[in-house]
Formats: structure tokens, C-alpha cells, sequence
């Protein structure tokens, strides 16, 4: 097939980017929907909370039935009280939203303030007459002081954990939309960068029986956490419904080589990054391990000396 380039038409970059958010390099992108696939006591809350603690989020929503229970290994997340929600309050999806809405609006009018002071100073500068009102917002009964915001002029970097909740109503219709609509939750009106909601699910069961996952919510999933799992049909369904990204070969090579080895803890599970960074492999064990599939097939096929 003879192909020709029409040099007449360029695409541009518009808007804002997908993962606008910087994280430590070795980290996955945010904003992001990670899902942690696994049976009970198989160390989903473990490596979630671990991971909201390594990566800059700024405030951490926790929507859970089971929060006191898992308070100690929550600890050293730093969690406010009014941030912890209960899944079955028919209302906590808008909760959330609005948790967006008012840090957005904290940061709208940090950004106002800050533009008065501005004036403020020049004013002060030249030795012009300034308005009653501005000397009122800046005066702090001794001296004149600059806007405070408690990010320090940062747009705030937040994250649900949705943990526990597989029987709770939260699991419907509303969640489905919270998902799709994450990373634009707390718009600004000049199109800027919203603030934006990461999601956190902790999940016994990948499919929609049992109180599982609607398939709306899977497939708008940016990362997988999975555990070793007994039930074929759904091992086959998250290799097919990952298959716009990941030839479903390469699934199921990562998943034997993480599980069939006679080392492999309960514990261990395997990570798919289905929107990495340059340099990063889609595959991870545990997290912490990168995997390179054609090199695990070269050190197979390497006979022992």
C-alpha cells in the first residue's frame, strides 16, 4: 500500500494533559482509577495504603465500612475525621464531588486575594490613596500580611479509597459516573486544569456478580492490582477486556511469571500499568519489581551452566 503524507494538515496539542500531575519517577501517572482485584487477607489495603502514602496527594478521602478497623494501617496517612465517609449514605458520592468543588473554590479565591495584594503593594509603592477594603482584607490588627492558602498556592492533589464496599449502595450508577467524569471534577471557568479526583478501589470480585464491578467502571480503569485468582472465566475476561492495550498473550505471560514459581507468596500480585511513563513497563510485581517480558523469556530459554 502506497501511502502520502498531507503536509497541509498538523495536529496540535489543546487542553490540558491527561496526567498533568507530577509524581516521583518511578510512580504511575496521576490522576488515576487503580482497581486492587483480590479474595480477603491478600493484602489489598496494605499495598493501597502504602501507595497513597509514597505518592503527593495533598488530601485523602476514605469511603469505608471498615475504617476503625484498619486505623492502625492508616495511621501515617494523616486522615481528618470529616474525611472519612460511609458508602451507604445515599449521598456520599456528591460528598465527594463536593470536596472538589470546595477546594476549588478555596484555591479560586486564594488566586483573587492574591492579585488584591498585589494591587495592594502597588498602590502602597506609590504612595496612592488606598480603598478601605483593602486595607481591611490584608490588616491583621499589627501589620499588613499576604494571602495564605493552606497548599501554599498549589492546586491540591486528592484521592479517594473506596475500600470495603462491594455490599455498600455506593456500588451503582452514581460511582460509575464519578469514575468517568474523575479527572474533571472541580472545573474552573477560564478551562484551566480541574482539580481532579484519583480513585482507589479495593474489590473482592472483578465482574459485576457478587456485588462486583460494572463493566463501564473497568473499562475506564487506568491501573490493576491482581492477585492469583482460582476463577478462569475471570482471569479470561480481565486479559480480554485489557486487549485494546495489552495483547492478552502478554497477560497472561506476566500473570504465570509472577504466579507459577514455586516462591510466590499469597501475598504477591501482579501490577498493569495500562497508562505508563516513558521508560516504565506496562507490568510490575508487587509494585516495586518492573517486568520486561522479552528479557524473562531470554533468561527461560537460557539453559543453567
Amino acid at each position: 500500500m502506497k501511502t502520502e503524507m498531507i503536509k497541509g494538515i498538523k495536529f496540535q496539542d489543546l487542553g490540558n494533559k491527561a496526567f498533568p500531575i507530577e509524581t516521583p519517577p518511578d510512580h504511575i501517572n496521576l490522576h488515576c482509577v487503580l482497581l486492587a482485584v483480590a479474595k480477603p487477607r491478600s493484602g489489598k489495603t496494605h499495598f493501597i495504603t502504602n501507595l497513597l502514602s509514597m505518592m503527593p496527594f495533598d488530601r485523602i478521602l476514605i469511603c469505608s465500612q471498615t475504617f476503625d478497623s484498619n486505623k492502625k494501617m492508616m495511621e501515617n496517612l494523616d486522615i481528618d475525621e470529616k474525611d472519612v465517609f460511609d458508602p451507604n449514605d445515599p449521598m456520599v458520592i456528591q460528598k465527594l464531588i463536593d470536596v472538589c468543588n470546595e477546594e476549588r473554590d478555596e484555591y479560586d479565591l486564594y488566586l483573587k486575594q492574591k492579585k488584591f495584594y498585589n494591587d495592594f503593594l502597588k498602590l502602597l509603592k506609590n504612595y496612592q490613596h488606598i480603598p478601605d477594603e483593602l486595607l481591611l482584607m490584608f490588616f491583621n490588627g499589627v501589620d499588613f500580611e499576604p494571602p495564605k492558602h493552606k497548599y501554599n498556592g498549589k492546586k491540591p492533589t486528592i484521592a479517594v479509597f473506596i475500600d470495603d464496599a462491594q455490599n455498600s449502595k455506593i456500588m451503582g450508577p452514581k460511582l460509575s459516573n464519578l469514575v468517568l467524569k474523575h479527572r474533571h471534577l472541580g472545573s474552573f471557568k477560564d478551562g484551566s486544569r480541574p482539580i481532579g479526583l484519583s480513585i482507589l478501589m479495593a474489590i473482592q470480585n472483578y465482574t459485576s456478580q457478587g456485588n462486583g464491578l460494572p463493566k463501564l467502571i473497568r473499562g475506564n480503569s487506568t491501573h490493576l492490582a491482581i492477585w492469583k485468582t482460582g476463577n478462569s472465566k475471570e482471569l479470561d475476561l480481565l486479559a480480554i477486556e485489557q486487549s485494546g492495550q495489552l495483547p492478552p498473550e502478554k497477560f497472561y505471560e506476566a500473570y504465570n511469571y509472577v504466579f507459577d514459581n514455586p516462591d510466590a507468596s499469597k501475598h504477591d500480585f501482579l501490577f498493569v500499568d495500562l497508562c505508563t511513563k516513558d521508560g516504565h513497563s506496562q507490568f510490575r510485581k508487587n509494585y516495586n519489581e518492573m517486568l520486561w517480558l522479552e528479557d524473562i523469556k531470554k533468561e527461560e530459554k537460557t539453559p543453567e551452566k
